[in-house]
């Protein structure tokens, strides 16, 4: 065989395994896609997103702070009120919690 037909079944195996690293992927992600796009999450489902805790969640939708949903006792979230929990909590001026820095 000459170098460049050498070369072209390199580069054939190494773009087949690129593929199917590529499907091993996709199909690893579709595996853990959300089964119903419009499913509320609970506030622990949101916590562990967003790294609130879920009594936090609770308190501040309580307070009309957090768009939610609730069922008798269980608050609910919608990805639009995560979406929209995410940009008060950016905007949100965060207080200095001290501590001491090295120099």
């Amino acid at each position: 065989m000459s170098t460049s037909a050498l070369d072209s079944v390199d580069g054939g195996a190494a773009l087949a395994a690129s593929i199917r690293e590529l499907a091993s992927a996709v199909r690893a992600l579709a595996a853990h896609a959300p089964r119903d796009p419009d499913a509320l999450l609970t506030a622990e489902d949101v916590g562990a997103l967003l790294g609130l805790s879920p009594r936090t969640l609770k308190d501040r939708a309580a307070a009309g702070v957090f768009p939610h949903r609730r069922f008798g006792k269980h608050y609910r979230f919608s990805r639009e009120d995560v979406a929209e929990i995410v940009q008060l909590t950016k905007n949100a001026v965060r207080p200095y919690r001290g501590g001491m820095r090295a120099a």
